[in-house]
């Protein structure tokens, strides 16, 4: 074999006979000096082979003849205290690698225990409690215990064997991203910040998994988890299948969204065109109506008619939506709605958040904001602090006097929302009274009609593609679900599809033109 070749194929092997060395010495410095001196080894010699296919045989054989002399060239005889003495034999530095190495295996075979095997196992061989101790402690049989005891060595003697790895997501964590539909979501976005819960939601997806197989996938110790796979089920977001734990939630994650994207093109482009061949016939009737339009030009005009007519499909199709298949279920947090999440950071994500018809308290106003990612650079309202938002919205809706005690009304000041005038707010959006409210409503109503049936047409096909990724036990959550995402999508598939044909032009200033209110006084 020639040098060369050699010399490539130890290259690309590398991390391989770092990692070898590595594993067998447990220590960056001495791995790195048994790599080189087996890296020079077999290129001094490797001319000798006649055939190519020998050589890893070859390196392999020299790396553990290379270990075994580094081994036995270490000082064997140094002061021993007796414990060490082992007959007529001392305790050599191989005896030390060989004990660290079970020492090692042990305590990772420990850290995957689910926890009744852990804590008998810790209590009853580290903490030297006796079985009645241990029976009164966790409030089991002293049969249980024994039980314990007899079934954890056997885990331990098969897991040490084990040529563990743990997976993917112990060095390079996924992303999930959570989502909600329905009353209020706390405390399902705050949860979901953090990396961990997001990661067993997705390891725990496609099937059920024991405590002790998402501790090698995840990297984490069993203890760890368990505190953690106790929240998201006290939250219903994962559920226990047996001895092992599911998700319980659909996850749509990015194969499924490239996949039925395709399938949904050729509605929403017919449906564009339709939109907007009415709106083109019906502006002169709409800008006749009674509201207070902001002083908007014709674009702008188009943009907020065209957002009025996706703002009543989705509430048709929502309330159609509950007709068929009856109220949103009931959650864990006291709401009734779906938590529901994506694989991805919001890649497929067509929105920045909405707000469909959201009231003050004595229910004289609403305001509506629909934040297409389309539109971010002239409309992006950040959801926060949302109860006072919505407050300080629909205060300008009904040019109230500012109330000093709402510290939104800077934030949405600022942002180009509402204006101050006098003391009172003022709206930097279109303001409708509700009978020129109603009138625009049954003006656009045929173009309602026509985006609520691709919404339907969109939401079967999702429906029945869905439940090609989804584990079998939320397929009946599928149908609900698909049409509540999907039927939103389909007002971006529709608006987007609009701007590409320059129907609609994106303002190039701050322009709040998909955002209305409606004064009901």
């Amino acid at each position: 074999m020639d040098i060369k070749t050699a010399s490539e194929l130890i290259e690309e092997n590398l991390h391989t006979i770092y990692s070898w060395s590595f594993s067998k010495l447990y220590d960056k410095s001495e791995a790195e000096d048994l790599a080189q001196d087996i890296i020079y080894a077999v290129l001094k010699s490797v001319q000798r082979l006649e055939k190519d296919e020998a050589f890893f045989g070859y390196l392999w054989r020299t790396a553990e003849n290379l270990l075994q002399a580094r081994i036995r060239s270490r000082n064997r005889y140094t002061a021993v205290s007796e414990d060490e003495y082992q007959g007529v034999c001392y305790v050599t530095p191989e005896d030390e690698i060989i004990k660290s190495e079970e020492l090692n295996l042990l305590r990772r075979e420990l850290s995957i225990l689910s926890d009744r095997y852990r804590e008998v196992t810790v209590a009853y061989y580290i903490h030297g409690k006796s079985c009645s101790e241990i029976s009164k402690e966790l409030q089991i049989s002293n049969e249980m215990v024994k039980y314990y005891l007899f079934k954890t060595r056997k885990i331990l003697k098969e897991g040490i064997s084990m040529n563990r790895q743990f997976g993917e997501k112990s060095y390079d964590p996924q992303v999930f991203r959570a989502d909600f539909w329905g009353g209020y979501s706390t405390p399902y976005f705050d949860l979901f910040k953090r990396r961990l819960p997001g990661n067993i939601v997705l390891s725990a997806y496609n099937a059920p998994v024991s405590v002790s197989e998402l501790s090698v996938e995840l990297g984490v110790s069993a203890v760890y988890l368990e505190d953690e796979i106790e929240i998201l089920e006290r939250y219903e977001l994962i559920k226990k299948v047996g001895n092992k734990y599911q998700t319980n939630i659909i996850i749509f994650t990015d194969a499924y969204e490239k996949r039925v994207i395709e399938k949904f093109k050729p509605l929403y482009e017919k449906s564009a065109e339709i939109v907007n061949a009415f709106l083109a016939e019906k502006m002169p009737e709409l800008k006749k109506l009674s509201f207070n339009s902001n002083g908007y030009d014709e674009n702008c005009l188009r943009w907020l008619f065209a957002n009025i007519v996706m703002y009543h499909a989705l509430r048709k199709n929502d309330n159609e939506g509950i007709e068929r298949f009856g109220d949103y279920p009931p959650l864990a947090n006291g709401s009734c709605g779906f938590v529901f999440g994506y694989d991805n950071d919001y890649a497929n994500h067509h929105f920045n958040g909405i707000y469909t018809q959201s009231y003050n308290n004595d229910g004289t106003a609403w305001v509506s904001a629909i934040n297409y990612r389309i539109i971010e650079k002239c409309q992006h309202l950040k959801h926060r602090g949302m109860y006072k938002q919505i407050l300080a919205l629909t205060d300008a809706v009904l040019n109230n006097i500012a109330d000093e005690g709402n510290e939104e009304i800077i934030n949405l000041i600022e942002e180009g929302f509402i204006k101050a005038e006098q003391g009172r707010l003022v709206p930097n959006f279109a303001v409708f009274g509700s009978d020129a409210f109603e009138k625009a409503r049954d003006i656009l109503m045929p173009a309602i009609e026509e985006v609520s049936r691709c919404m339907r047409e969109i939401c079967d096909v999702a429906t029945e593609t869905l439940k090609d990724y989804v584990p079998k036990a939320l397929t009946d959550k599928c149908a609900q679900l698909s049409s509540i995402h999907h039927q939103m999508d389909v007002m971006a598939y529709i608006i987007e599809e609009m701007v590409r044909r320059e129907y609609l032009v994106i303002p190039a200033e701050k322009a709040n033109v998909c955002m209305f209110g409606v004064d009901e006084r």
